[in-house]
């Protein structure tokens, strides 16, 4: 009876450990599916949030003018000509390359701007590989409002896993804010 009952419990711990180490490779290969999406609503900016850069750009809104959400936006301006940006390697993201990049977020502009943009730039050692720009005019139906908008770029060139992605504003030397960013990836 002992020798049974010694054997059932040897075939559980074996059972449970094989088991186990399945549940977790399997776990490993989903991660690379699951959807990657990063926000930035720019309330915690001041901080040194990782993976963003210039924090001179984050600001309150002006005095009668509220933010999407919260105080804090980010703004570009004359002096300031690019908005507070998300930098990161690739494979720090995710261990799949993406196909494509999405950035959705609102913008405030208080004058007409053909330059308005948000800009995708993908580069090797400060060699940019791929650089692509979202025009905000279209997004922009109504001045002194904030407006949605969504851009989407296509990766359609080869990247590399080391390869670092930068995202950001560029406002043409004319003021805009903008607030509550997310950044999704397709693979």
């Amino acid at each position: 009876m002992k020798n049974l009952l010694l054997l059932i419990i040897t075939g559980l711990l074996v059972y449970g450990c094989s088991n186990s180490n399945q549940n977790a490779t399997n776990n490993d290969a989903q991660t690379d599916d699951i959807a990657i999406a990063i926000t930035n609503d720019m309330e915690n900016a001041l901080s040194g949030v990782p993976s963003w850069i210039n924090e001179a750009t984050v600001v309150k809104m002006p005095e009668g003018i509220a933010a999407h959400s919260g105080e804090y936006v980010t703004r570009v301006t004359e002096q300031e000509v690019y908005s507070y940006a998300f930098r990161e390697t690739l494979s720090n993201i995710n261990s799949k390359l993406p196909t494509a990049v999405i950035v959705e977020g609102w913008v405030y502009s208080p004058v007409e701007n053909a330059s308005l943009s948000i800009a995708m730039d993908i580069n090797d050692n400060g060699n940019s590989i791929i650089w692509k720009s979202y025009v905000l005019s279209d997004a922009i139906s109504e001045l002194n409002k904030w407006n949605e908008f969504a851009a989407r770029f296509a990766i359609d060139q080869p990247i590399k896993p080391e390869y670092q992605l930068k995202i950001f504003a560029y406002g043409g030397k004319k003021t805009a804010y903008f607030d509550d960013l997310k950044i999704s990836f397709e693979y």
